[in-house]
Order: C-alpha cells, then structure tokens, then sequence
C-alpha cells in the first residue's frame, strides 16, 4: 500500500494500563501536500512523532501507571469504504504523575468544531490524577495542559522522512469525508465520564 497526497488517514494512539486495561484516542489527518507517494513505513514514523508531541504536553500530568503502547496508522479506502491498515509503530510514553488517579471512566473532554457544524469531534484524555481537581473542576493547570496539547493536535509537523504535510479533521461518516478543524476548540472545566461498552476497551 501507499500512501499519497489527497488520502485520508486514521491515526489510533493506544495506551495501556498496568492491569492491560486500554485506553484510545483516534485522530483524522490529511495528507495535504509534500510531494508523495510515500514510503508506509516512514510515514507511519513521522506521524508516530506527530502523537508524541501531542501526548509530551501531558507527561506531568497523566497518572504513570498510564503508558503508551503502539500508534496505528489507516488509510481510508473509497471501495471497500472502510480503513486499511498502512502500518504501526510502537509507542514509548511514559507519564511521571505518582498522584492516585481518578476513577478510569474520569476523563478530560475536548471539542473540537469543523467547518461542518453538524460534525463534532471529541477527545477523552484519560489517566488524570486526583491533583488535577480542585472542588468538583479541573484545575487552571490541567486547562493549560490540555490547550498545549490542542495546539500540537491542530499543528502537526511536516514529516521528517517523508516531507509530507498535514491537515487535522474529523471524520464524517455520513458525508464519508474528512473535514477541517476550525480550530476553535472547547474544554469544560467539569470532568467528562466516557462510560466503558466493553472490559478492557476504551475508556
């Protein structure tokens, strides 16, 4: 497989608790620019160094019974409509916070609006600490945390081994589209609580 300029990417940033419960975010990037195709596996590098700069912002912050795992990179197919594997990466990221954390399903929400209003997405940053509340809220710190790391998500690097560029968005699954980020994100000041489907998956 290869991966060229126009394709849209799904990006799965897995982390794993000690007990081997499992936490994921899931990013949209397209691939707007640099040339291209590109080779899978560099590609799947220079995106692993896109995750790792998001997730540095949180490194004081998540609980380090919290560590990263691996980063899947797909590739959305418009015949099979579905998302094909391109490629993955393991992921070292480890969290120093030794506070207690909060309970799993606790999580800090942001929204990030498009350029499509009826298309909304959402991340759950999981793992935070007792210390990262304050009465019920999240602390003014935590708020600055996670607007670093909304920075990083909506400013991904031009590859280094590929020279790609990239678009942060959201997938439409009804409009099977992917759609910018407008970059007007909204963080609440109350803990969000993502309930579990299934043991072990998600948050």
């Amino acid at each position: 497989m290869t991966v060229a300029v126009n394709d849209v990417l799904r990006v799965v940033a897995k982390l794993i608790w000690d007990d081997a419960e499992i936490a994921m975010n899931v990013y949209d990037l397209l691939v707007d620019g640099g040339g291209g195709p590109f080779d899978d596996g560099d590609l799947v590098l220079d995106v692993l160094d896109w995750v790792e700069a998001m997730y540095a912002e949180w490194v004081a912050t998540m609980s380090d019974e919290l560590n990263g795992s691996e980063v899947a990179v797909y590739k959305y197919d418009a015949v099979g409509d579905d998302f094909d594997e391109v490629g993955t990466e393991s992921w070292t990221f480890t969290p120093t916070n030794v506070v207690d954390q909060l309970p799993r399903g606790v999580a800090c929400l942001l929204n990030l609006r498009s350029d499509d209003p009826d298309v909304l997405g959402k991340k759950y940053i999981p793992g935070i600490t007792e210390n990262g509340a304050q009465d019920g809220l999240w602390t003014a710190g935590l708020i600055t945390v996670a607007a670093a790391y909304v920075v990083e998500l909506m400013t991904p690097p031009v590859g280094a081994l590929t020279g790609a560029t990239f678009e942060t968005g959201v997938w439409s699954v009804k409009n099977t589209a992917h759609v910018p980020l407008t970059g007007t994100v909204t963080i609440p000041t109350t803990p969000a609580y993502q309930r579990r489907r299934k043991r072990g998956v998600g948050i």
